[in-house]
């Protein structure tokens, strides 16, 4: 039944497109390629008239001659104007004309005439297809005059002995009522040919122009199948050449000669299918095809081998996916992979890639969130800490290593108003950093630190200040505006932040880090359990308890001691330990971003759907410092060599914004290129 409303469709959208050209043909007489043709038709015949151009002075008097002055007055044509001798071929042509013009003169009254078609082929012409109508035409004489001035154009548009060849062409079926007076007429069909079913024309023509002089050429058009989408074409190979490489290695110059290694991160949020389907609204923009996991698989795989980075960090990585597609590829380009899924029931995760070829593994640290004895802490979201040694073989031997590279990678909650969650989230992820960090720096080794992921806040505000500046003054502090994904602003009421952040029972300092760190067991719990089997509780723990609400009763039995119990502990003179108004961490780390266009200084965003776009992914990392001590100058951290640009709003919404059938993802990629310096002592 579709299929018939269909065809009916298309049959009444072809009516009304070729019936008013068809109209509009009719009434126009031209000539096309030296052939008559007349109302939108034409007939191929075996007749040849080649009669010369009648003057205009002398056309308008034709229909009031009679049919011998006519004769008379053609005759007088025919000669030379100079010589008055007639020209033999033109004589034979009138000769033609005088027979065929009885034939049809009676044709047009009706009569049947039977004319014998001349053996010998001198050229085609194409009569004018008029019905025998006395309310279309006002006489036969016109006609007859209209024709004699359409085979003088065609005489005087191609001179005698260069006839054009015989050519094909394509009209529709008429019936041979339509050609009055020509036997054995041919028609060239445009539906019934065999011919033409076989080997299809290449196209049509059609008069145009003044007076349908000119020609105009419609080649065959293809219609294409019905679809709400267009179809999903063969790309061709993947080039990003609209996301240049910015370097920017020279802007920093380097007065030491140490033997040195590069190495480039990618840092991906690839939009897990799951996901993408719970939140199809805000895909709605894009086509079926470009959301289909195949076509983004696709791309996907084309976009990590364009830029075949040494360290790649994947989020929103699905994890039959993860199993059955992306780890046994990435394997066989010679990674190694970790992966942390979600916890609860959710089906996607962190990824951390390395290269085997340039990194040894030394450590690797899952991160969860979740803490469900903490109201606060009651989301799935999590992290990977991979701690790397940059190494270089020649052969199968170790001839140089770098220092430790320790690599985070992490996604943060999306909520846009739960500030307090993503703040919270953020210093599990510092604490663990700085717990790898510290115990190798006890060990007296440095370690660089990469931070990368999706933390889902815009720069410039307090979270992304946090990381680069290392403090942040959060008392009274809207909970909307710690991201600045949104501005809730307008609302009547906001919840505001205060101290402390997150609960005691956590364990993390106001510096983000964990108290006695090496006292923290896998439940978090500040105690220690020595080789004489009694529980001992730390120092850091034990001042934590000084105004509870059990220390600030003062107990019937307790002797009075002068200096020591003769007083009741002031609760109004507490000084938090854990929480003054301000959080702070230890590590040194800046944004291999600036976050602005180059060339125009127009905001980056590095995802972008139907809710707007922004810069929420990150690659944070220890920048270059020069060092002192015994006398000596040294350099730590890592040299920023490079990183490919992004792309602003309004690049990406000419796109057909995110996913398109460039990019897969509803984020972009960043990719940075760091060098660190490398130890030949091995």
């Amino acid at each position: 039944m579709r299929r018939r409303e269909k065809s009916s469709m298309i049959s009444c959208l072809l009516f009304y497109a070729m019936y008013p050209l068809s109209q509009y043909l009719r009434r126009r007489p031209s000539v096309v390629n030296g052939t008559v043709v007349c109302e939108s038709a034409s007939a191929t015949s075996q007749m040849s008239i080649n009669l010369p151009k009648i003057p205009p002075d002398q056309r308008l008097s034709q229909s009031s001659l009679s049919t011998g002055q006519k004769k008379e007055n053609m005759s007088e044509q025919f000669f030379d104007k100079d010589n008055k001798t007639p020209d033999a071929k033109l004589e034979a042509d009138i000769n033609m004309s005088e027979a065929q013009y009885p034939a049809m003169e009676n044709a047009s009254k009706g009569v049947e005439v039977t004319q014998e078609t001349p053996k010998e082929e001198i050229g085609q012409m194409h009569c004018p297809l008029v019905h025998p109508n006395n309310k279309e035409t006002e006489s036969e004489d016109d006609d007859f005059i209209c024709l004699i001035e359409a085979l003088a154009r065609t005489e005087s548009a191609v001179e005698p002995g260069n006839a054009p060849a015989q050519q094909s062409e394509c009209w529709d079926e008429y019936d041979p009522l339509m050609f009055p007076g020509v036997a054995n007429w041919q028609q060239t069909s445009l539906l019934s040919s065999a011919e033409n079913r076989r080997h299809p024309p290449s196209g049509w023509h059609f008069p145009a122009g003044p007076d349908g002089k000119e020609e105009i050429f419609c080649p065959r058009w293809q219609f294409p199948t019905l679809s709400y989408h267009p179809s999903l074409e063969q790309t061709t190979p993947f080039e990003v050449m609209w996301r240049p490489w910015q370097d920017v290695s020279t802007q920093h110059s380097d007065t030491f000669t140490k033997p040195s290694m590069d190495f480039t991160v990618m840092s991906y949020n690839i939009l897990a299918q799951d996901l993408l389907e719970d939140n199809i609204e805000l895909y709605m923009h894009c086509s079926r095809e470009v959301l289909e996991w195949s076509n983004r698989y696709r791309l996907l795989l084309e976009e990590i081998q364009k830029w075949a980075p040494d360290i790649l960090c994947l989020q929103e990585v699905q994890e039959n996916h993860y199993q059955t597609q992306l780890q046994p590829f990435l394997t066989q380009m010679g990674y190694n992979c970790v992966y942390k899924q979600r916890t609860g029931n959710k089906t996607d995760g962190c990824a951390t890639c390395y290269r085997s070829s340039r990194f040894s593994e030394v450590s690797v640290k899952p991160v969860e969130f979740l803490r469900p004895q903490t109201k606060l802490l009651d989301r799935h979201n999590v992290g990977i800490i991979v701690l790397l040694r940059p190494v270089v073989y020649q052969g199968s031997e170790v001839t140089s290593k770098g220092s430790l590279l320790c690599v985070a990678n992490t996604h943060l909650l999306f909520n846009p108003r739960r500030g307090d969650i993503k703040l919270a989230q953020l210093a599990i992820m510092l604490a663990e950093i700085n717990s790898v960090v510290k115990t190798w720096k006890n060990k007296g080794e440095h370690c660089n630190v990469i931070l990368c992921g999706d933390f889902n806040s815009v720069p410039r505000m307090p979270l992304y200040q946090f990381i680069t500046t290392g403090e942040l003054d959060f008392q009274g502090l809207p909970t909307w505006m710690v991201s600045g994904q949104k501005d809730f602003s307008h609302k009547a009421t906001h919840d505001v932040l205060r101290a402390p952040l997150w609960p005691d029972c956590l364990g993390i300092s106001d510096r983000c880090q964990y108290v006695a760190s090496g006292e923290v067991n896998a439940s978090h719990n500040l105690v220690t359990a020595p080789t004489g089997g009694k529980r001992h509780y730390s120092h850091g723990f034990l001042l934590e308890l000084r105004f509870c609400p059990l220390s600030c009763i003062r107990p019937s039995d307790l002797p009075f001691i002068p200096g020591l119990t003769d007083n009741n502990p002031d609760v109004s003179s507490r000084t938090d330990f854990s929480f003054q108004h301000k959080i702070t961490h230890q590590l040194d780390l800046e944004s291999a971003y600036e976050h602005a266009l180059a060339d125009s200084a127009d905001p980056e965003v590095t995802t972008l759907h139907s809710e707007g776009g922004a810069i929420v992914d990150y690659i944070f990392y220890s920048p270059e410092r020069i060092s002192a001590g015994a006398g000596q100058f040294g350099r730590e951290g890592l040299k920023l060599l490079g990183y490919l640009s992004l792309l602003s709003e309004e690049s990406l919404c000419s796109m057909e914004s995110l996913p398109s059938y460039i990019f897969p993802s509803d984020h972009l990629s960043l990719v940075a290129k760091f060098q660190l310096d490398l130890n030949t002592e091995c």
